[in-house]
C-alpha cells in the first residue's frame, strides 16, 4: 500500500516507503520537519471508534530510515501480525527525506557538549515533547492502537535517547529496546539521570532490553560494550520492584551491522 498524508504541513506529498502509511509532522520547538512512517500489521483492522477492539500495541522507532532498521522492521511486522510500527526520521518542509547528523546529536542527546563537532546536542526534551504531544496524539487518533501499550526503540544516540526517557519520563513508554547505547556522552552523564531516579523511586515497572555488538568499542570513555554491561548490571542492582531487563552481546557485529538483530530480538524479548 502506498499512502501519504500532509497532516498539519502543506507543500509536496512525502516520499513514501512502499507498505507504509507516511505522514510529514513538525516541531515547533525544534523548527525541523519529520517523516512518519506508518506499517500496519497484516489483517489490520481500521479504527472505527474509541471502543472498538482489538486495538494494536504500537511500537516507536527512531531514525527509522536505514534500510537496516526497517528491515527489522518490515520480519518483524511479517513474522508477529499484531503490532503497529510507527518510524520516525528527519525531512525537509516538501516531505523529502534528509541526512542530518547535527539533527541527530540535537534530539537525542539529553546534555550540551560543546567538545563534539557535529552540533553540541541536549534537545531530547523538546524531541520527547514533540513525540509525546504531536505525534503520539496523531497517530492514537488516526489509526486502532492502544494508547496503553507503547514501545520505544533506539540505537546508539536514539539508545541513549532511551535510556534519557526511562530515567526521567518512564511513563511515556511500556517498553524499551535500546541498542548500543551511546552511554559515553557527555562523560557518561546519563548514569546521573539514572542515579537522581534511583533516589526518588524504588519501582521501575518497565521491560528494558539492552544491546551491543561484540566488535565494537569494549574500552576507554567510548567502550560501548563496558558501559552497557555496566549499565544493565546497575539497573540489576537496584532491585527495582517491577523491572525486567536483559542484555546480551552479539557475535561479530560492529555498531552498524547489530542494529538489524538488536532490534528484532529487543522487540521480541520485551514482548515475550
Amino acid at each position: 500500500m502506498f499512502w501519504c498524508s500532509f497532516a498539519e504541513v502543506k507543500g509536496q506529498a512525502p516520499v513514501t516507503l512502499q507498505d507504509t502509511e507516511t505522514h510529514l509532522l513538525y516541531s515547533e520547538k525544534l523548527q525541523q520537519y519529520y517523516l512518519i512512517d506508518v506499517f500496519l500489521p497484516n489483517g489490520y483492522q481500521p479504527k472505527v471508534s474509541e471502543f472498538q477492539f482489538p486495538k494494536y500495541p504500537v511500537i516507536y522507532v527512531l531514525n527509522s530510515r536505514p534500510n537496516a532498521v526497517m528491515a527489522a522492521m518490515l520480519r518483524h511486522v511479517s513474522e508477529m501480525s499484531r503490532e503497529i510500527i510507527i518510524g520516525i526520521d528527519f525531512a525537509d518542509k516538501d516531505g523529502n527525506p534528509t541526512d542530518s547528523f547535527a539533527a541527530y546529536t540535537r534530539d537525542l542527546t539529553p546534555t550540551q557538549d560543546d567538545d563534539w563537532p557535529q552540533g553540541s546536542g541536549g534537545h531530547a526534551e523538546d524531541f520527547l515533547y514533540f513525540i509525546d504531544n504531536k505525534v503520539k496524539p496523531f497517530i492514537n487518533e488516526t489509526y486502532n492502537v492502544n494508547k496503553y501499550n507503547q514501545t520505544l526503540v533506539g540505537h546508539s544516540f536514539g539508545g541513549l535517547f532511551g535510556l534519557y526517557v526511562l530515567f526521567n519520563h518512564s511513563d511515556s513508554f511500556n517498553r524499551y529496546v535500546i541498542a548500543s547505547p551511546s552511554i559515553w556522552w557527555d562523560d557518561a552523564v546519563i548514569f546521573e539521570s539514572e542515579e537522581n531516579y534511583f533516589n526518588m523511586n524504588s519501582n521501575l515497572a518497565k521491560k528494558v532490553f539492552l544491546s551491543v555488538g561484540s566488535r565494537e568499542f569494549a574500552d576507554g570513555p567510548q567502550g560501548m560494550i563496558n558501559n552497557t554491561n555496566k549499565m544493565f548490571e546497575k539497573l540489576k542492582s537496584r532491585n527495582y520492584s517491577d523491572l525486567n531487563v536483559g542484555f546480551e552481546i552479539f557475535e561479530d557485529e560492529t555498531h552498524e551491522s547489530v542494529v538489524g538483530i538488536s532490534i528484532q530480538k529487543g522487540i521480541e524479548t520485551v514482548f515475550q
